[in-house]
């Protein structure tokens, strides 16, 4: 113990020799820090530096200030401006969205097909339609009483249907479409909407917006354990009373209720993710026939065309219809030429896709109707339906006519007549919406 306590004695010596001469130095080194946090030149060389430092982070904000103002403006100008930038510093394209690369990868025939709803003959799949979905590659169907035998022969018949496309490869799942309105306009008894829309109407507000849902719903999901996973409906015309050709299909005479109705009916389709069709823009229930026949005419003024026909369609804009038929009405109001809405740009383009913004499928009414047929062939109609922004047209009956507009169609892009980039975009909203309805293939 005692050799280790010299030990000790001597390493402390030592260490306190060391700890002075430490002690020392951080002296010294301390007194010459305080010389320099006096010198002038330390103080000017900081602010210098500081100042600089500062004129960039200004800048920076400044930069991101105006960035974020231009986006806040929602100006399509700056916003193209700053893709532009963006893409010429990087070097790289904006990624096409999913479905624009599916188009993309179409030819036109194919486009064309999906931008056409025909109907057929028969309880099953026809020689006719069966060569249309895989040769002409027509995208969507519609089925009226006459295929219609019993609902186990429908389901089978619309799994047919689904199995061909699926065997053309088509980009998407069949849309398959029927009028299944209720009251006088259904193509079954037993299935809803089981209250007419006049019916419901009765109802008043209130008991009126629960069954106008309800009803929606359930023939959603009645129709879709057929297949069918379209209906074209609801009716929103607005009735100009008894004597109307909407008066036993519409929900009324009151702009605002049928506004309300038609809008909760649209809620009900969607939530039973079932693609509704409201119909008959811009309001056929103030027309002075049926277009079935002839064109009818709607004789009303713009103002009372915006008070009490336009709401309705508003409303189920609003409420998210994916698609929107345009009649086949002269509406003088809207299109002083009397040229049929269903064919009509001021009414098709500048009015139902611009000036309401409607963002989804834009379908005209059956082309082989009398107020269409009486002047023009279906082609021709069809290649004008499409030229006046329709995404969509209906030749519902004969296979000559569907073959007649098709044909014209594909002509039309060919010859320059139709842009392709129109085409492009009708049919991306196409299918978008059928991915949206998960008719995904």
């Amino acid at each position: 113990m005692g050799e280790h306590d010299d030990s000790d004695k001597s390493t402390t010596r030592v260490d306190r020799n060391h700890s002075n001469k430490r002690s020392s130095r951080r002296s010294r080194k301390s007194r010459g820090s305080r010389k320099w946090l006096k010198s002038p030149f330390l103080w000017l060389g900081l602010l210098v530096v500081l100042a600089l430092a500062g004129g960039g982070a200004f800048f920076v904000l400044n930069s991101r200030g105006d960035s974020a103002s231009a986006s806040d403006n929602g100006s399509p100008v700056a916003d193209s401006g700053s893709s532009t930038d963006a893409t010429a510093t990087t070097g790289e394209v904006p990624l096409a969205s999913s479905t624009q690369q599916i188009v993309a990868e179409m030819s036109l025939e194919e486009k064309i097909g999906q931008m056409m709803m025909i109907g057929f003959e028969g309880y099953e799949p026809s020689p006719q339609v069966t060569s249309a979905i895989q040769e002409k590659h027509i995208g969507s169907l519609v089925i009226f009483g006459r295929n219609i035998n019993s609902k186990e022969q429908v389901a089978a018949m619309d799994a047919s249907l689904q199995a061909l496309a699926a065997q053309a490869k088509q980009p998407a799942k069949l849309m398959i479409a029927i009028d299944q309105e209720g009251g006088s306009t259904r193509r079954f008894t037993d299935i809803g909407p089981f209250y007419s829309e006049p019916m419901i109407g009765e109802m008043g507000s209130e008991a009126g917006v629960a069954a106008a849902q309800q009803q929606a719903s359930s023939a959603a999901r009645d129709l879709k354990k057929l297949g069918i996973n379209t209906n074209l409906a609801p009716v929103v015309d607005v009735s100009d009373g008894w004597g109307s050709i909407m008066d036993g299909r519409s929900y009324g005479a009151d702009s605002e209720l049928v506004t309300e109705l038609g809008g909760m009916a649209v809620r009900g389709y969607n939530n039973a993710t079932t693609i509704s069709c409201p119909k008959h823009f811009p309001g056929h229930g103030s027309a002075d026939g049926d277009s079935e026949t002839t064109l009818p005419t709607v004789d009303l003024s713009l103002e009372a065309i915006q008070q009490s026909e336009l709401p309705p369609f508003q409303q189920v804009i609003k409420e998210g219809a994916p698609m929107i038929m345009v009649a086949h009405l002269s509406v003088p109001a809207l299109d002083a030429t009397g040229t049929p809405a269903s064919l009509s740009k001021p009414i098709v383009t500048d009015l139902l896709r611009k000036n309401l913004a409607f963002p989804g499928v834009i379908i005209t009414d059956d082309l082989e109707m009398g107020a269409i047929t009486a002047s023009m062939s279906v082609g021709e109609a069809a290649v004008a339906a499409v030229m006046a922004g329709n995404d969509m047209v209906i030749v519902g009956h004969t296979t000559e006519n569907q073959l007649l507009a098709y044909d014209a169609l594909l002509a039309a892009v060919k010859s320059g007549k139709i842009k392709e980039d129109d085409i492009n975009k009708s049919v991306t909203r196409i299918i978008e919406m059928k991915k949206k309805y998960r008719l995904e293939k």
